[in-house]
């Protein structure tokens, strides 16, 4: 099989595809790591409307409200910072993303021609070997023809002969 003349390119491009590939799964694990802090910062949130409420009921402890509700701003917040953030990865998950389908399409585009390509030679390859079959039955069928003359001939001076 011939060597492809591109071989070299498509290992570049199968390289870019897996560098983008490993970039969108970046982009995932970050936001994976995004939603946990945001669903932590929501389990303190819930906890912290459960400690208002018991500070409320009863003797009021006003104090412990109050810090509950600062905290709370806080929480609120990193909340919003984390929004933010998981826009701006929604963003770059997009833009890598289609890095991605890009390099996709290039290493197959490159594995279609070498496969053409391959296909073409060993077409190639059959009709040559046709071509010598061809050839060498010609050769077999002239090497008879030329045999049964010659015994025919040599039957027939022998029948001279005589």
């Amino acid at each position: 099989m011939a060597k492809f003349r591109l071989a070299t390119l498509l290992k570049l491009r199968e390289r870019d595809r897996d560098l983008a590939a490993k970039a969108v799964q970046d982009v995932y694990l970050a936001i994976g790591k995004l939603d946990a802090a945001q669903q932590e910062i929501d389990e303190t949130n819930l906890q912290m409307n459960e400690a208002r409420k018991q500070s409320s009921s009863g003797s009021i402890n006003l104090n412990q409200i109050l810090d509950a509700q600062r905290y709370q701003m806080v929480l609120a917040a990193q909340s919003a910072q984390i929004a933010d953030h998981k826009g701006k990865l929604n963003q770059e998950l997009e833009r890598r993303q289609f890095a991605l389908v890009q390099s996709q399409k290039a290493v197959k585009s490159l594995e279609k021609l070498r496969d053409q390509r391959s296909q073409a030679a060993d077409v190639h390859a059959l009709a040559m070997q046709q071509e010598r079959l061809d050839e060498w039955s010609s050769i077999r069928h002239a090497m008879t023809a030329i045999r049964e003359v010659a015994d025919r001939s040599a039957n027939s001076n022998g029948d001279h002969a005589q």
